[in-house]
């Protein structure tokens, strides 16, 4: 299953069908709500623009919040992060120089190795595949962008997978929580991570 039908169909399965009708691709993240401040001293302002006011809560763009889904399906876990860009490197505008450019690199690079998520050891889960991409490197971009990161695991032991560990927090001070939601093993649920309480049992 792709990391975009996670996206698509994971509101669906924890609101109903008619969540369906409202899911967005991961990527069309300039949808925020239009009540959103955004109160931060970065060198740059937001021009609020928004055509919809009906952006799910899964991708919605928020400074110190990112989402987590994971969909387990028989033994293939897939999970599709997605993050603020402000939360990743601490601003959002394209990179101006070499030094911003870095930046993005380490970060992009430090989620794709998935070294920021630790799961139930009983399952043994191993990653497949795993990468990373931003907004703030793409032909055009202008702005108000997020960090996305999509990893593929297999499990051996599916039904021992109870809990997940974040250490994003360590990785991007300026993210305060993630919101993860889940459907595994024939049950789906949402919890909060923080800082303080990294650990999510399922």
């Amino acid at each position: 299953m792709s990391s975009k039908l996670i996206a698509l169909l994971l509101p669906a399965l924890l609101l109903g069908p008619a969540a369906l009708v409202q899911a967005h691709p991961a990527h069309q993240h300039d949808k925020a709500p239009k009540a959103e401040q955004h109160n931060h001293d970065h060198d740059h302002k937001h021009a609020h623009d928004h055509d919809h006011d009906d952006m799910t809560q899964l991708g919605a763009h928020v400074h110190g919040a990112a989402t987590l889904t994971l969909v387990l399906e028989g033994n293939e876990l897939q999970l599709a992060l997605q993050s603020a860009a402000y939360n990743i490197v601490g601003f959002e505008h394209a990179p101006s120089n070499n030094e911003q450019r870095q930046e993005i690199a380490l970060a992009l690079d430090n989620l794709a190795q998935a070294t920021w998520l630790t799961l139930s050891r009983d399952a043994h889960c191993e990653v497949q595949s795993a990468d990373a991409n931003t907004d703030l490197t793409e032909p055009g971009y202008t702005g108000h962008g997020d960090f996305y990161a999509n990893i593929s695991l297999l499990c051996q032991n599916p039904a021992r997978l109870q809990q997940l560990e974040l250490g994003l927090f360590s990785l991007t001070p300026a993210l305060e929580k993630v919101e993860v939601q889940w459907v595994i093993n024939g049950r789906q649920g949402a919890a909060t991570a923080t800082l303080n309480n990294n650990s999510i049992r399922f």
